[in-house]
């Protein structure tokens, strides 16, 4: 909470600052990757994201969600996904080096290292372990809320332009 109030209190002060007319917009932050980043702070990055598991996380999301693609895209053959994840899973030491600079560049050294003890803790084990169900129970209560959603703004449409909803 004390971190975020400076932050939240320079968000606003930019807000309700007036600004000349004819100023030309805030040039966006450079890319992840394009910003510099020290060697400690990136070897700690990449020390968290082989203690946490990240790679196995992503490997288990993008299992998950070939399943949803084979079912939407019947077109593509099969032996693609099973090529591709094969692939993804060969070449996990290139997303480790892409999210290096993305998690360096948002995390102090000091963070990166409290959070390599806290992975290398027993609770930190024990939410490394259940994390891929966590995720996976989380994308299925994600997708349902996404479709309840999608039917209340539907319904809503339809009855703003006088037709009735569909029966369920």
């Amino acid at each position: 909470m004390i971190r975020v109030l400076p932050a939240t209190l320079c968000g606003l002060v930019v807000l309700v600052s007036p600004a000349p007319a004819q100023q030309q917009p805030p040039a966006p932050p450079p890319a992840p990757a394009s910003r510099p980043v020290d060697a400690a702070t990136a070897a700690a990055a990449r020390r968290l994201l082989v203690v946490s598991g990240a790679t196995k996380l992503v490997i288990t999301s993008m299992e998950s969600m070939i399943g949803a693609q084979r079912s939407a895209n019947p077109q593509i053959p099969s032996a693609f996904w099973d090529a591709f994840i094969a692939h993804a899973k060969r070449d996990t030491t290139r997303l480790v080096e892409m999210l290096v600079p993305i998690y360096a560049s948002h995390l102090s050294q000091a963070d990166l290292e409290e959070l390599i003890k806290f992975y290398s803790s027993p609770s930190g084990q024990r939410f490394i372990a259940a994390q891929p169900n966590i995720v996976q129970e989380s994308t299925q209560a994600g997708q349902s809320w996404g479709e309840m959603n999608a039917r209340i703004v539907g319904d809503s449409l339809q009855q703003a332009q006088g037709n009735a909803p569909p029966e369920r």
